[in-house]
This record gives C-alpha cells, sequence and structure tokens, in this order.
C-alpha cells in the first residue's frame, strides 16, 4: 500500500486508508435484487436484516421493504420479500473496498473498510420464485435474433449487390488472361527451352507465370517436348523429352523393371 496522509496532499500517489479499521460485509445478491437496490427512491430502505442465534450458529434473514416490490420489472414486482443468508467467512482472503471521489486537488482514492464475511444472499423458495425462475427461463430461451420479412429494399444500411467485389476481381482477371495475345509456336518453345536450361521440372502455373501464355496453348506445346511426370518424386510436374533435355536423365527403378 501507499503512504497515508492525514489532511495532507491527496494526489493520484496517496491512498486514504482511515476507514481501514471498519469492518464489512461483502453481499452477493441475485441480479433481480440487485436492480431493485439499485432502483430504489431516494431515502427508502431497501429492506430489514434479523440476526439470531440457533444452535450457537448466527444465522441471518433478509426482509425486502414492500415499497420496493414495484420497483423494476413487471416479472418481479410479485417475488418474494424474504431471503437467507449463507456466511462463508473470509479468513484465507485480504479482501477491501475502496472509493474514488472528485476533488479540487484532483482524484481522491480511500478504503472505505476490510472484508470480514462473504455472504451469499439467497432466496426462499416459495410460490412467486418459482414463478419468478419461470419467467426467467422463458425469456432466456428466447431467440436473440428473429427473422422479418421486408416490404422493401434497405437503402440507408445495407444495399445488396449482385457480385462482391472479390468476385468482380477474379473475372477482370479471368479476361485479361483470356485477351492475352499467343505467341508463335516457335518462339514459345524457345522460351520453354530457356526456362527448362535453369531447371529439370517445373508445373503448370509456373510455366504459365514465365511465358505469360494461356494455358491451353501451353499444354499443347508441352505435350509435343515434354514429358509430364505421375511418378513419384516429381509427380504432376512437367520436364522435357530425352531428345530436348540437357540434364543427366536420372535412371528409374520402376522404368528398368517395366
Amino acid at each position: 500500500m501507499s503512504e497515508t496522509h492525514d489532511g495532507g496532499d491527496t494526489g493520484d500517489s496517496c491512498l486514504e486508508l482511515s476507514g481501514a479499521k471498519h469492518d464489512v460485509w461483502l453481499v452477493k445478491v441475485p441480479k433481480y435484487l440487485a436492480n431493485k437496490w439499485l432502483n430504489a427512491p431516494d431515502g427508502c430502505p431497501v429492506g430489514k436484516l434479523r440476526i439470531t442465534k440457533n444452535a450457537g450458529r448466527t444465522e441471518v434473514n433478509y426482509s425486502m421493504d414492500k415499497r420496493l416490490e414495484l420497483v423494476g420489472e413487471a416479472s418481479t414486482k410479485n417475488l418474494a420479500t424474504d431471503h437467507k443468508f449463507v456466511l462463508q467467512g473470509a479468513e484465507r482472503q485480504s479482501l477491501a473496498v475502496f472509493s474514488t471521489t472528485n476533488a479540487k486537488a484532483g482524484e481522491k482514492r480511500s478504503m472505505e473498510g476490510r472484508v470480514v464475511q462473504k455472504v451469499d444472499c439467497r432466496p426462499v423458495v416459495s410460490h412467486n420464485y418459482m414463478k419468478l425462475k419461470r419467467t426467467q427461463m422463458i425469456e432466456a430461451c428466447k431467440p436473440k435474433r428473429i427473422t422479418k420479412q421486408l416490404e422493401s429494399a434497405v437503402t440507408t444500411v445495407y444495399k445488396p449487390v449482385n457480385v462482391v467485389k472479390e468476385e468482380l476481381a477474379y473475372k477482370e482477371q479471368k479476361k485479361s488472361e483470356g485477351k492475352k495475345i499467343r505467341v508463335a509456336k516457335e518462339e514459345l518453345e524457345g522460351m520453354l527451352f530457356q526456362a527448362f536450361e535453369k531447371h529439370q521440372y517445373y508445373n503448370i502455373k509456373d510455366l504459365k507465370d514465365i511465358t505469360q501464355q494461356p494455358v491451353a496453348f501451353l499444354k499443347d506445346v508441352l505435350k509435343e517436348i515434354g514429358l509430364y511426370n505421375k511418378h513419384p518424386g516429381h509427380r504432376h510436374m512437367w520436364e522435357l523429352k530425352p531428345e530436348y533435355r540437357h540434364h543427366k536423365v536420372e535412371t528409374k527403378d520402376s522404368d528398368d523393371s517395366s
């Protein structure tokens, strides 16, 4: 913890610890009850606690103020007002409550108290409570999205299109490829021979990028001067026929045995 200042500087680096001597309870309450507490009218008590001893054990019961029954959603107006506090203790944890206020000198942070007791606020099972749970289950099962038929096209937020931009780009690419001017057959053979001087094997995509020629025309020429490999190692790749290649011919056991 940072240094404590009594009546002095309350800058961002200071934490007021005068409230550390106060003992507080940390109470976990159901959401519907928390909403009623938050929406309670000014000056209206949220309820009463009744603390008793039973066989040496402390029992705490909470009764909600009648005026809170009309606060909040309609489904909680008939909610049972009786709840039971289940004490859990907080010996193994170091918990505290802090607050932040805006002062003239800047933001002031204070410690309001140490948590000495953790509590679960549980409703007493009754007819009204079961009705509330049933209503909550029905609401939770309702679909979050529903289908609604539109009478006219939506033009303010989303405008439907026939073709998305990716499909347009693909069509433009195909269109440009179809318009490529074919070179002479002898010129394409020269480009292929030059490419195969660098590497022995190529797939059709690489040869298409190198020659910039349509795939159909490229395959027709490759069938005359090249071989399409189907054996493992260079599957689906093209190489020159033996009479055109300058690379050393690989000896394959599978070819010798055939």
